[in-house]
């Protein structure tokens, strides 16, 4: 009588399937984390900085054309100069009647930012009332300031003809 080994039952690769389902579930996964990084908007411009999205509302409101800045910083400025690229705020510094001391703030501030500023950008300046000054550069200078155009105001002019022409 041939006695026969006793069968042993059959092995499922259980460990293998679920190697095989994790790794596929992982791999899935970074796909598709690559690709949000990758279609994620970037820019080097800081839209949720106060002074960008003011200048946004402008070039989006039904009259782009014109820049009321009364509001702007929450009214708290003194002085402002919209320069548009290779623009020489000097020019417009001494038409709005400004101080020399405000005024050489100003310039200062602006030849910070000149070198960084491209064809398609502006550089907005402006001094509050304790006369810290900020420079912004922005994008949208076909809206705001063309290439050598320089308009600087005073809180007692908050309105501007946009964009700001060379003249």
């Amino acid at each position: 009588m041939n006695a026969r080994a006793p069968r042993s039952r059959p092995r499922y690769p259980i460990p293998w399937i679920a190697t095989y389902f994790l790794t596929a579930l992982a791999l899935i996964a970074g796909a598709f984390a690559v690709v949000w990084y990758l279609e994620r908007p970037s820019s080097e411009f800081d839209y949720d900085d106060p002074d960008v999205a003011f200048l946004e509302r402008i070039v989006i409101s039904p009259t782009p054309n014109r820049g009321d800045f009364t509001r702007f910083n929450g009214g708290n400025w003194q002085a402002l100069c919209l320069v548009g690229w290779q623009g020489r705020p000097s020019e417009g510094l001494s038409a709005a009647g400004l101080s020399e001391a405000l005024a050489q703030a100003l310039l200062k501030a602006h030849e910070e930012i000149a070198g960084d500023i491209q064809p398609s950008e502006f550089a907005l300046i402006y001094a509050d009332p304790p006369e810290k000054v900020r420079a912004v550069r922005l994008p949208h200078g076909f809206a705001f300031a063309h290439e050598g155009a320089v308009r600087c105001t005073t809180r007692a002019e908050p309105v501007l003809q946009l964009p700001v022409m060379h003249q």
